[in-house]
Parts: C-alpha cells; sequence; structure tokens
C-alpha cells in the first residue's frame, strides 16, 4: 500500500469527486491530467481531517464531512500496488500462507506467489519446505528471536536492562486480568501488550546506540501494565457500547498485588491517580482512542459499603456471556424479574405468549443494560419496572428497546 496526503485546497483546485470504488468504498477521482500512476480502481479514502472514513460510510456521509473540513483538512488516501494475477483484486483480498509459500486470492481462489523480501523456503527434492534451513520465522525480525543454549544461556548480546523491564511488564499485563474470564478478555490482554510494545519501542528505538539511562519507562511497572490494560478495556467498552466488570478500582486492587516485591525496600503503590496519569500518557502518543476520566468521575466511585455487591456482580457476570435483544415498547413483553440481593437482577419466569420469549430471553437471564444504560447495583426490581414503564409510554422514545442480558456459559 501507498499514501497519499493532500489538502481540501488542492482537492478542489485539481477538480476532485467523491465517488465509489469496485469495493464500494468512498474514494477520490481526479481527472486525467491530475491523476498519480497509483491511482487506481480500489483505491480508497482513509481520512478527512480529524474524522476517519470506514468502509461502510455512505457517500453522503463523506461529502458532508468533506464540506465541513477547513480547506487547510488533510486528505488521506491508500492505494493498493499489489494486485492478483487472474480477478485484478488487490492483496486486502489475499490469505498469506507463509509456511506454504504462496496467498490465495479469496475473489478467484487463484495462488499467488507470496511477497516476501529476502526470504526463501529451501525446497527439498521432494517439493517441500525444509523448515530447518528457513533464515527467520515469517512475521518476525531479528528483534523478536533469542538463540539460546539448550540449558537456556542466551548466545551473543545479552538483552538490554529496559528490554527486561519491558518483558517483566508484559508478564504483569497477565498477572492483572487472571481475575476476570469472559469473552473478550484474550483480545484485550492482546492488545494490552501490543500498546506496551509500540510505547517501549517509542522510547527505545531498534537503532539506538544510547546508554539504559538515557531513556526509561516511567515508574512502576505494575501500573504502567494496569494503564495499558484500563485503556483496552475503555476501548473495547465503547466499540460494544456496554460495560465490562473490569472497572478502575478493581483493576487497582489486582494491579496492587502484581508490585515487584522487594525485601527491605518500600514498593511504590498502585493508585487510580498513577493509573490515570499512565493513560493519560498513552493517550499522547496516540494509543489510547477513548476517552480518559478524570479522578473525580462520578464512574470511578466505588463506595466501601458496595463493594460486596460490586464482587458478588463481577463472580456472577465472569460466568456469562452477553446477548442483546430488540423488544418493541408497544407490546407487552410478558417477563417478571427479581432482585438477586447479590448486585443484580434475574429473569423470574418468562410467559411463553408473549413477545419477550420469542425475541429470545429466557428464565435465568441477567439484566444487564436498557438502553445504552447500565443497571447497577442500586436498581430494585421496583425501580426497573417504572423505568420500563416510562420507556413505553414515552411518544419521543423509539419503537425499539435495546436489551443486554448476561447468559451463563453451558459447561
Amino acid at each position: 500500500m501507498i499514501g497519499q496526503v493532500f489538502t481540501k485546497a488542492k482537492f478542489k483546485h485539481q477538480c476532485g469527486k467523491i465517488v465509489s470504488n469496485l469495493s464500494k468504498r468512498a474514494a477520490v477521482s481526479f481527472p486525467v491530467h491530475f491523476r498519480t500512476k497509483h491511482d487506481g480502481e480500489y483505491s480508497y479514502l482513509v481520512r478527512i481531517g480529524d474524522h476517519t472514513i470506514t468502509k461502510t460510510m455512505p457517500l453522503e456521509h463523506v461529502a458532508k464531512i468533506l464540506t465541513s473540513a477547513p480547506e487547510t483538512a488533510h486528505i488521506s488516501v491508500m492505494h493498493p500496488t499489489r494486485f492478483c494475477s487472474n480477478c485484478k483484486r488487490p492483496s486486502s483480498y489475499f490469505i498469506d500462507r507463509e509456511r506454504a509459500g504462496h496467498s490465495t486470492c479469496t475473489g478467484c481462489g487463484v495462488v499467488q506467489k507470496i511477497n516476501q523480501s529476502k526470504f526463501s523456503l529451501r525446497l527439498n527434492d521432494d517439493g517441500k519446505a525444509n523448515k530447518g534451513q528457513w533464515e527467520h520465522t515469517p512475521g518476525m525480525t531479528h528483534h523478536d528471536c533469542r538463540i539460546t543454549t539448550r540449558k537456556g544461556r542466551t548466545l551473543g548480546r545479552k538483552p538490554k536492562s529496559h528490554e527486561r523491564n519491558k518483558w517483566r511488564i508484559r508478564a504483569k499485563i497477565e498477572e492483572i486480568a487472571n481475575e476476570w474470564h469472559f469473552q473478550a478478555t484474550e483480545s484485550i490482554i492482546a492488545r494490552s501488550k501490543l500498546k506496551l510494545d509500540v510505547f517501549y519501542r517509542r522510547i527505545h528505538p531498534h537503532n539506538e546506540d544510547d546508554d539504559d539511562n538515557s531513556n526509561k519507562l516511567p515508574h512502576g511497572g505494575a501500573a504502567l501494565a494496569a494503564a495499558c490494560f484500563y485503556c483496552s478495556i475503555l476501548e473495547f467498552e465503547e466499540r460494544v457500547q456496554y460495560k465490562t466488570p473490569c472497572t478502575l478500582p478493581l483493576i487497582q486492587e489486582s494491579a496492587q498485588q502484581c508490585r515487584d516485591q522487594k525485601s527491605g525496600r518500600k514498593c511504590r503503590d498502585v493508585t487510580n491517580a498513577k493509573i490515570l496519569r499512565y493513560s493519560n500518557m498513552l493517550k499522547r502518543h496516540g494509543l489510547c482512542s477513548a476517552k480518559v476520566p478524570t479522578i473525580g468521575a462520578e464512574s470511578l466511585l466505588f463506595h466501601p459499603r458496595s463493594a460486596s455487591l460490586q464482587h458478588a456482580r463481577m463472580a456472577i457476570f465472569n460466568g456469562c456471556y452477553h446477548v442483546k435483544f430488540y423488544l418493541p415498547t408497544k407490546k407487552k413483553w410478558g417477563i417478571r424479574v427479581k432482585d438477586t440481593n447479590q448486585g443484580v437482577i434475574v429473569i423470574e419466569s418468562c410467559s411463553t405468549d408473549d413477545i419477550a420469549w420469542k425475541t429470545g430471553l429466557r428464565k435465568g437471564d441477567h439484566l444487564f443494560q436498557v438502553n445504552g444504560e447500565t443497571i447497577g447495583i442500586d436498581f430494585t426490581s421496583k425501580k426497573l419496572e417504572k423505568k420500563i414503564m416510562s420507556l413505553k409510554k414515552d411518544p419521543l422514545k423509539t419503537a425499539v428497546c435495546i436489551i443486554i442480558m448476561r447468559r451463563k456459559n453451558k459447561k
């Protein structure tokens, strides 16, 4: 892929237009004498000013963004440079099979030559790849590998202390996230480690020749690991539009147990303020797209009197997965709820003749959100009933109510 950036003023001067490419994505078209050699039928828009152009964004919406953007706003376009030899689709349609030595086009199924620099499969007489003679593992560089003896001793240059510190912080992310077991936990952990790796490489680039003391990671490895994990949680909650059991106080409590305990030395405490400070630092480096709350935000309040309910609620939700339902506000739902006295409201009964049963709700489902509002530990069955009745009676509300339930995993 090759990127191209130009201003809106240049776009207007060259008589550019917003069009749809062959992949039904928003793209830019110029007259023939203004086109570059990389302009093609699969080029697409990536960004206009501060707005990201997604795959499914309609052209009318893109045109409105472009109209409202200032003349100095930058427009980013991506041009594919590798195409299928048969159907001429770009490499975004390819599935790379490094160990088989080829790429497959998902549009027509034709096998393409794999595009890897300085890499040979080392085929033997039978036409099979001899992996023992491969120069490197596909997808990795020399910075991702270490040569060790059978006893575990590292050959060659010893890893620097700041790199060993990064490995230690990566392990702390696993320890912090060990308290939760829901479907997206593994992807959130992987995203947290990626944030740490990118942040580490910004402080210590691959080609640095400086000493270890020239640049350092922030003090407190557990706090930095907690900040990476918390930023990933915020991004996940913003993307799926519902809250997870991983609140900041619980992350802080888990990170506090992961501090490096040294005999005869006082360890730095992991506090909410420090996690938020490090999260804002990651955001300044472009590693967090979600909004980081302030220390006095209402969403961070966690009173001791409700601690037992919060832990009981988290224990229930850890063994559940979320299900979304759309219930009409003009029809009778036919459900009855009750309070479990554990910070969760559960469906006590569900009539088989009404719309809730036909939609998919069942007895034993735990209520999590109603129209984007999280049903917290302060909700009772009567308070919930009043809220749902107000949604049904309000003519300004939509005809559909979005309900998110937490359902127990099947053993």
